[in-house]
């Protein structure tokens, strides 16, 4: 597994992170749980079909959380 990230002030620069800390309501726990159980049995299912998907939330400050598939990362980078 691999984490990438954007600082808020500088969106255009996609970075390798080492570590992530998510600060979360039990309920918005819950809902992202389910929201990548449903990502990782899209990638079964579906295969180099699904590509990505992203997480949404209701909170007005909330960082964009996107899920991304690794066959699809493997397809591309070995073009």
């Amino acid at each position: 597994m691999k984490i990438y990230g954007r600082a808020q002030d500088n969106e255009s620069e996609l970075v390798l992170l080492s570590e992530s800390t998510l600060v979360a309501d039990p309920n918005t726990l819950r809902e992202l749980a389910s929201f990548l159980y449903r990502c990782a049995d899209n990638i079964e299912d579906l295969g180099e079909a699904w590509e990505h998907d992203h997480f949404e939330n209701i909170d007005a400050i909330s960082p964009r959380l996107v899920v991304f598939n690794p066959l699809v990362v493997e397809a591309i980078s070995d073009d």
